[in-house]
């Protein structure tokens, strides 16, 4: 299977990247390249089966005034080359900033998104459907990071939730987008996140998944 690992500064997702292309090519069923170049959503998809994406969609800016704004992160060609790859059967793994402050065709892409969430704590990430491929043989685990507080298609497949404030919240799940797969985690605001062996394990499982 081939993997791109999308990097970038966005959400701080380049501090993690480069971990995940560690663990995921010790995988030897797995070929992974990790790049910052975004223009490959646009024109240099077709080699791979699975984009792991957790630059975003959007990004914040701050405007001279104080006040905050938040920008498309991709152009429409990088947004129309990543949402096709998809849609004509390959995969995504989303990555916690990928599901921040989007809408409209990024939210049916990933299924869900969130524009809030507490500060950042340790918590338990309970497995709620370890059936799944994605979940085999992981067990509950802490984390210490974000719980996003997602709105979500309620067909989704949850794998994985966290509770906060007598509410429980996915953080993990699986769905179709055409004839692709996307998996998605909120986990992942820092790379201490991707240190975890269960999220290793989620993540190795989840990119094979999605790659079909």
């Amino acid at each position: 299977m081939n993997v791109l690992i999308l990097s970038g500064a966005n959400h701080g997702f380049d501090q993690s990247a480069g971990m995940i292309h560690g663990f995921l090519n010790d995988q030897t069923d797995l070929s992974v390249e990790l790049s910052a170049d975004k223009d490959l959503l646009a024109s240099g998809l077709d080699p791979y089966d699975v984009c792991v994406f957790g630059t975003g969609f959007t990004r914040t800016v701050k405007r001279e005034d104080g006040s905050i704004a938040r920008e498309p992160d991709l152009t429409p060609a990088q947004e129309d080359g990543l949402f096709g790859f998809v849609a004509g059967g390959k995969g995504l793994v989303g990555i916690h900033g990928s599901g921040w402050w989007i809408d409209g065709r990024a939210g049916d892409l990933l299924g869900g998104h969130a524009n809030w969430h507490p500060p950042g704590l340790t918590f338990t990430v309970q497995v709620e459907d370890p059936d799944h491929p994605v979940m085999e043989g992981i067990e509950d685990f802490e984390v210490d990071d974000e719980i996003y507080i997602s709105a979500y298609e309620p067909q989704l497949r949850i794998l994985a939730s966290a509770q906060w404030h007598g509410g429980t919240f996915p953080v993990a799940w699986v769905k179709a987008y055409g004839s692709g797969r996307v998996f998605y985690t909120a986990l992942g605001h820092g790379p201490g996140t991707f240190a975890r062996p269960p999220v290793q394990a989620m993540l190795c499982q989840g990119v094979r998944w999605a790659a079909g």
